[in-house]
């Protein structure tokens, strides 16, 4: 346990470290998001940090499978759990290029879709309890589509200081509850953790003023992880969870994506108008308000979501669907409120 908390507490200062770094180097080269005329910001802010914590997963990775920090050897490790850093490699030098010169939306989308496929091996799907009455080509088929549509998801919430942080650490808390609650110890438990102290760190820069951006390198990855993760959940038992902690980013980008396609415009065009984002712009760009507001929301819902766990309360899902339609009813009025 001691080296454990050495361990944490060296990684926070070293992630400190790593994006002061990347800051300089990006200021330096010029790495640089110029604001356009949709623009949620006015100044031109450094931005592809999300390869810092490409590089640091790497880094974790091959730690964790030598114990040349902590001595982890119950620690289980995903089937072929190479894939996982494979996949975050490519996708994080792919986006981060993206973040410099940009990239069609639809080469992008092709190689989500090949990594994707790539990933699967990564989950057993024999334990699942539902594998009897669902084929396993149509389960395939599901959980491509909705990984990535969450790495999509976790891109659009990329649009106001510390939002997509404070809407991504819940995930990660949640997953490490879950197993942490059943001394179910492993690699998964042990990621999760190690994302939840890089985005606390990385907020630093992030909020209130934006000193950083992660960039899609980093928005990208964080997509990916937790989509890992969901299916992680819903395959071990835990769909309830799954959903509780993806329930708001869901229901907000897909109602906007709705509204967009039925005024003619195409799913991924940068039109700024997802529920948070028009509260952000009728509040004159009050960003801490929008995130305070998130924060509130997240730790009522983490609260109900460790019941659900301690409990097992499957019921308590709708508690947390009605929390989502409250913080997005919320944002819509705000959205109608200039000051």
């Amino acid at each position: 346990m001691l080296s454990l908390i050495i361990s944490i507490c060296f990684g926070l200062v070293i992630f400190y470290i790593l994006f002061s770094l990347y800051r300089n180097i990006a200021l330096k080269n010029k790495f640089i998001d110029k604001p356009e005329s949709i623009s949620m910001h006015k100044d031109g802010i450094p931005t592809g940090a999300g390869i810092v914590i490409v590089f640091s997963l790497v880094v974790f990775y091959l730690i964790l499978k030598s114990n040349l920090f902590l001595e982890i050897k119950t620690s289980s490790y995903p089937n072929r759990d190479y894939l996982l850093i494979f996949s975050i490699l490519i996708l994080g030098f792919i986006n981060f290029y993206d973040d410099i010169k940009q990239i069609h939306p639809i080469y992008r989308l092709a190689a989500h879709f090949v990594l994707v496929m790539s990933s699967l091996p990564l989950f057993s799907f024999l334990g699942f309890e539902y594998y009897q009455y669902i084929p396993q080509k149509i389960l395939i088929m599901l959980i491509i589509f909705l990984w990535i549509y969450l790495i999509n998801i976790y891109n659009f919430l990329d649009g106001s200081n510390g939002y997509l942080t404070i809407n991504s650490i819940p995930p990660f808390l949640i997953f490490s509850f879950v197993y942490f609650e059943k001394n179910l110890i492993n690699f998964n438990s042990y990621l999760s953790l190690f994302m939840i102290l890089i985005l606390s760190v990385y907020l630093i820069f992030n909020f209130p003023k934006a000193k950083l951006f992660i960039g899609d390198s980093g928005s990208i990855i964080i997509g990916y992880l937790i989509g890992y993760l969901f299916f992680v959940l819903i395959l071990d038992g835990y769909w309830n969870v799954a959903l509780a902690m993806a329930c708001y980013p869901i229901m907000d980008v897909s109602l906007t994506i709705i509204r967009k396609m039925k005024n003619g415009h195409y799913p991924w065009e940068r039109l700024f108008d997802y529920f948070f984002l028009r509260a952000l712009t009728a509040t004159n760009y009050n960003h801490q308000k929008i995130f305070y507001i998130s924060l509130f929301y997240n730790l009522i819902n983490l609260f109900v979501i460790f019941m659900m766990i301690k409990f097992q309360t499957e019921i308590l899902i709708i508690a947390t669907i009605v929390l989502s339609i409250m913080k997005i009813i919320l944002f819509n009025s705000l959205s109608k409120i200039r000051t």
